[in-house]
């Protein structure tokens, strides 16, 4: 039950990681090693980041259309914001992704 969201987020979580620790050597450390970063695997990696930030924004808009039948407006506007906020972190890890493998990475 837990394998799937693990291997799919943990690329995010790693960026995210990566960005709050402090750099060894001018290289950053993993919060946990992921099949998905090895660099033969960067195709993967774009498709399973494009698929997320789909899955995200689609989320994002469904809230929103389905605003009527939510009681709680505030919660809901919260989560769509997060959501969304999540899509276009996500979009920039796809992009960044992308930009590594036409450098060879």
């Amino acid at each position: 039950m837990f394998v799937v969201p693990e291997v799919l987020w943990s690329p995010v979580g790693n960026f995210i990681y990566s960005l709050y620790t402090n750099h060894i050597n001018g290289n950053s450390s993993l919060l946990r090693n992921n099949f998905l970063e090895n660099p033969d695997n960067i195709n993967i990696l774009s498709t399973v980041l494009f698929i997320q930030t789909v899955g995200l924004l689609f989320s994002s808009i469904y809230l929103i259309i389905i605003h009527k039948n939510i009681k709680n407006k505030i919660m809901l506007w919260v989560f769509s914001v997060l959501l969304f906020l999540a899509a276009v972190m996500v979009f920039f890890l796809f992009g960044f992704s992308v930009s590594l493998r036409h450098i060879g990475f």
